[in-house]
Order: C-alpha cells, then sequence, then structure tokens
C-alpha cells in the first residue's frame, strides 16, 4: 500500500513544476493557476497519505508491534499532520496556493516520521 501512496504522490507531484513557464518567460499571472492546480493536487495526496499511514498504525497496533512510548509518540505525530493538513485545506479554501504547500511541508515532514517510526517496528 505504501509503494502505491509513493507512486501516486510522485505521478501527482510530477505535474507541479511551474518553473519551467517561469524560465520560459511566462508572467506569474499565467502561472497562478497553476500554481493553485499543483497546490490542489499535492493536497489531494497528501489526504491520500495521511489515510494510508492511519491504516499502517492501525494494523502495527492490532498486531502489538505499536505500543506504549511508540504508540504515544505514533498519535501525536498522526494528530500533528492532521492538523497541518486542516491548515492546509483551511488554506486551499482561502485559495491560498502558497498557504496550502507551506501547510503541506509540514504534513508530509510528520508522514515521513510516521513510516519511519512504523518501518522500525
Amino acid at each position: 500500500m505504501r509503494k502505491a501512496v509513493i507512486f501516486c504522490a510522485a505521478l501527482a507531484l510530477g505535474g507541479c513544476s511551474t518553473l519551467p513557464t517561469l524560465l520560459g518567460g511566462g508572467s506569474l499571472a499565467e502561472s497562478a493557476p497553476q500554481t493553485a492546480a499543483d497546490a490542489e493536487k499535492a493536497l489531494a495526496v497528501a489526504h491520500l497519505a495521511y489515510q494510508a499511514i492511519g491504516a499502517s498504525l492501525q494494523q502495527a497496533a492490532r498486531s502489538g508491534a505499536l505500543h506504549g512510548a511508540d504508540a504515544a509518540t505514533a498519535k501525536a505525530l498522526y494528530d500533528k499532520a492532521g492538523a497541518a493538513l486542516d491548515a492546509a485545506d483551511t488554506a486551499d479554501a482561502a485559495a491560498n496556493a502558497n498557504g496550502v504547500m507551506a501547510a503541506l511541508a509540514g504534513a508530509t515532514a510528520l508522514i515521513a516520521q510516521l513510516h519511519t517510526l512504523i518501518a522500525q517496528k
């Protein structure tokens, strides 16, 4: 499942580059719709990654691989990632693509920490 999420993320984010447009002479106004579309894609992928890591956490908890202090750490990281996604959703509702991307950077880092925590178990 993790490979599928990574593949989807790579596929969706592969189209998220506005740098060639800007370097090719495109104006910032021309690239703004692309930036908004990129933020939408990244937000969707982040929500999928959050759901996938949630399922992995549940499985690790049921199997007993994740317990005690590690489970508490995982819950705290998962809650923080959820809060970062909430902030990204709020920025998206305000049509703030830069705010979406900033919030997603935090969510993505937290999800990566959760992957590492689960992989160690």
